[in-house]
């Protein structure tokens, strides 16, 4: 029985060691862009090990926040809210994200959850799929909660599921509304001068819209991008993704670019196709993986250290 036990204790202790040099070999990563709808938390905590990821955003459907909030360590982890949803269904899960067919959250249960820190963050909003621009009135009550509530916002601009509105996606929801030109960044305007004190970040960085992108960035100094799921190569080539980089970078933007998988398969993916950017310095290498988005979130930047 002894020796079976130093046995089992030798095992766990490799397996420990492994983990630890693996995740040696990454740079310290914050996460963005991670959904609570395609991973789980113990593959979630699994891979923050493995890859050296340090904090993540997570956007979740409403009744799955508990189960994430008893799982994730308070300190590596902020809970954010998907929305709208389009006939109340989570766009590509077969599962519902309030248990009824409205696309909105309702305002006295969102303000709730907010005020009791069980919701941290907004996003992936999706108004896109729903062909909505972002400074439609159905939103205006959730970006007044955001910057009543001092929490950042994370809004998918640009890139959707390519030929959504033929219904030729792998998505559960019909997104036949879904529109391109509602990915616009420049829809924002409008709403960052109605609410100046919001911190918001474009999802996968307006891809395509990269002039629209910079003259967003140029007008209004609390808006930051994520370059999530911009690595997947089936969806954008790797040469399309390094010239719209690049261009936020040559715009002078690299300290307000930030690091998003948005799939899981893509994590690492993603992070070596930053660390492989020929154009990038390893200070803004640093800065777009981990140190920009511990500077939005306003997290202590120690968080970022090697």
């Amino acid at each position: 029985m002894i020796r079976l036990y130093l046995a089992f204790s030798l095992i766990c202790l490799l397996v420990s060691t492994v983990s630890s040099q693996n995740a040696s070999l990454h740079p310290p990563v914050i996460d963005m862009h991670v959904h609570g709808t395609n991973t789980t938390p113990g593959d979630l905590i699994n891979r923050m090990k493995t890859l050296n990821i340090r904090y993540v955003f997570v956007a979740n459907l409403g009744p799955e926040l508990p189960l994430w909030n008893a799982a994730m360590n308070p300190a590596q982890y902020l809970p954010s809210l998907t929305f709208p949803c389009p006939q109340g269904q989570a766009a590509f899960v077969d599962r519902p994200c309030w248990g009824n067919s409205q696309e909105f959250p309702d305002l006295i249960w969102i303000r709730d959850q907010l005020r009791a820190g069980q919701i941290k963050g907004f996003g992936e909003l999706l108004p896109e799929l729903l062909g909505m621009s972002p400074a439609d009135t159905r939103l205006e009550p959730y970006w007044q909660l955001a910057e009543e509530f001092d929490i950042p916002v994370a809004i998918h601009m640009g890139p959707g599921p390519p030929a959504a509105a033929y219904g030729l996606t792998p998505a559960t929801a019909k997104l036949g509304a879904f529109r391109m030109a509602a990915g616009d960044p420049l829809l924002l305007e409008d709403v960052l001068l109605r609410h100046k004190k919001l911190r918001l970040v474009v999802m996968h960085a307006g891809w395509p819209f990269l002039d629209s992108m910079m003259a967003l960035m140029y007008a209004h100094p609390n808006v930051y991008v994520d370059v999530g799921a911009l690595q997947t190569e089936s969806m954008i080539p790797r040469a399309s993704y390094y010239r719209h980089l690049r261009g936020l970078v040559e715009g002078g933007f690299s300290k307000r670019i930030v690091f998003g998988s948005d799939f899981p398969t893509q994590v690492e993916i993603g992070i070596n196709a930053i660390s492989g950017a020929d154009f990038l310095s390893s200070d803004q290498k640093s800065d777009i993986l981990c140190n920009n988005a511990a500077r939005f979130l306003r997290l202590d930047l120690s968080v970022c250290k090697p």
